[in-house]
């Protein structure tokens, strides 16, 4: 059986018919909020606590249905089948990614890395549909056990906040993995450190400074062409914009 996990429901509402395979969407943004927990039961109500808290207005779905029971697809792919794993450079995506691989830590799996094209690292849905399906042919990666090892043990360190064993996976493992040093670093830049908050935050006072405006509209299409390493949505920034305004005033 072939399983395609998707990294949101923008490449599935695309996703072409001639590719065969099950699909799975990646209904979550790890790289926001709290991941530490003791168990997998215990995650699902940390995600779903963080998300109601933090997004109360924006978030009209069950989180249950919506979110998790999609992604416990994940661990439920039987053994001896092919996974595709579709996932941008971002760091974003990259935290998804590493979930995901820790999940299917010790199946029986052929595993693959699906990027988008070298030209559009953080962007699938720049791709039409014979450039998916020519992605899906020619270019996924394939993941070898140490390789999948590599890509779980990453989720293990985000989990703790181990920046620093993170970059010591992503500095040794560039030839074959490029893309991690850049969100790995992105990762250790936003967290706050004394009177610094972290990169997003530094570059939305930078922009809203530069610009001279408090249009969240204006400010987030250039955070956007600043940072695009990052990968986040606009419910993502506007939570970063709106901690700022408060702490402004």
């Amino acid at each position: 059986m072939i399983y395609h996990i998707l990294n949101g429901d923008s490449l599935l509402s695309k996703f072409p018919k001639e590719i065969p395979g099950e699909r799975i969407s990646f209904r979550e943004a790890l790289v926001d909020g709290p991941v530490k927990s003791d168990s997998l039961e215990a995650f699902w109500k940390v995600r779903e606590k963080f998300i109601q808290e933090a997004y109360p207005d924006a978030w009209e779905v069950d989180y249950s249905s919506y979110s998790q029971s999609e992604l416990g697809k994940i661990p439920a792919i039987p053994d001896e089948s092919t996974v595709y794993c579709w996932f941008e450079e971002d760091l974003f995506c990259q935290v998804n990614l590493w979930f995901v691989l820790n999940q299917l830590d010790g199946k029986d799996l052929e595993l693959y890395l699906t990027l988008p094209y070298p030209d559009s690292p953080y962007n699938f849905i720049r791709l039409n549909e014979a450039e998916l399906i020519d992605t899906y042919e020619n270019k996924a990666h394939f993941l070898n056990p140490k390789e999948r090892t590599i890509l779980s043990d990453l989720w293990i360190h985000y989990q703790n906040e181990d920046v620093f064993e993170a970059q010591k996976i992503a500095d040794s493992f560039q030839e074959r993995f490029p893309f991690l040093k850049a969100a790995v670093e992105a990762w250790r830049d936003m967290i706050p450190i004394g009177d610094y908050p972290g990169k997003p935050k530094a570059m939305l006072k930078e922009i809203q400074n530069e610009l001279d405006t408090k249009d969240f509209g204006k400010v987030f299409q250039e955070f956007q062409k600043r940072l695009p390493i990052y990968g986040f949505g606009d419910l993502q920034v506007l939570r970063y914009w709106n901690q700022l305004q408060k702490e402004e005033r």
